[in-house]
């Protein structure tokens, strides 16, 4: 299934929109010659365009204040990936694209790869990238940033961290040490204190590698089910989509967020196979 580049056009759906700006300010026009004795200056620092009302999902009314706001109150959340025409007639992949949707399909972020042509023909779906988030006003909401790491047995495990505008670290998703099942934990970004643990199915073989297309993972916090991940077929859209199950409603919109990145690592690790 082809679809349009969503990113780089900003029209990944129809949802999408910029916000509206205040009305314009006439210019004054002076009768004679003047004499300019400083540079003018804003009055004000120009605020960041205020998120549009939530009321896709959720059971209160929300006016978010950052990006990833918009992911409160949600019951799930699922991202499906873009496809281009060139990378399915060429031997590497291009950047990936995907939309994060509601459970009512609307689009909540659109995700940008961003990464080198090398560092795809090298690695795979191993390699290095960040990963750009935009909201409905066309404003970055997320960055994750992934480094490259072959995994605990040959190096430093693999691990992606989730920042926010202009340049804070929110947490970090670490790989454990593990060899017959797939674990992962969740790091808050100011304690580095684990926040969740990730674990994957226990048939997935040795050193973790042979995850079946149809995945499931489980995200605990002291021995309660929190939140799920799955990675199954959609008939309806022909594809394969990744999805995120809040178990726990009175998760924060920051730890949905990491959880939100730990689903990302996940769909890397195990179901991008292509070079």
């Amino acid at each position: 299934m082809l679809q349009n580049d969503a990113v780089r056009n900003l029209q990944y759906d129809s949802e999408i929109r910029v916000a509206q700006q205040s009305d314009p300010v006439e210019p004054r026009v002076f009768n004679g010659p003047i004499s300019i004795t400083s540079q003018p200056r804003p009055t004000r620092e120009a605020p960041r365009i205020p998120l549009p009302i939530s009321t896709v999902g959720g059971t209160r009314t929300l006016i978010p204040l950052s990006g990833y706001d918009c992911l409160a109150d949600l019951p799930s959340v699922h991202i499906e990936q873009t496809f281009e025409l060139n990378e399915s007639l060429t031997a590497v992949s291009s950047e990936n694209r995907y939309v994060v949707r509601s459970p009512l399909g609307d689009a909540i972020f659109a995700a940008s790869e961003s990464s080198t042509e090398n560092s795809r023909l090298i690695w795979g779906s191993g390699r290095p990238f960040q990963m750009h988030l935009l909201d409905k006003t066309h404003q970055e909401a997320l960055v994750f940033r992934k480094k490259l790491a072959l995994g605990v047995v040959c190096c430093k495990p693999k691990n992606l961290e989730i920042w926010i505008p202009p340049g804070n670290l929110l947490g970090r998703v670490v790989e454990s040490p593990t060899f017959m099942q797939p674990e992962f934990f969740i790091e808050d970004g100011n304690t580095n204190e684990p926040i969740f643990c990730v674990v994957g199915p226990s048939n997935s073989g040795c050193c973790c590698f042979c995850l079946p297309k149809e995945s499931y993972f489980k995200i605990h916090s002291g021995g309660d089910l929190r939140a799920s991940i799955d990675h199954k077929w959609l008939a309806s859209k022909s594809q394969y989509t990744t999805n995120i199950y809040f178990s726990d409603m009175k998760l924060t919109s920051k730890e949905r967020a990491l959880i939100l990145g730990a689903a990302f690592l996940l769909e890397y690790m195990f179901f991008q196979k292509r070079f």
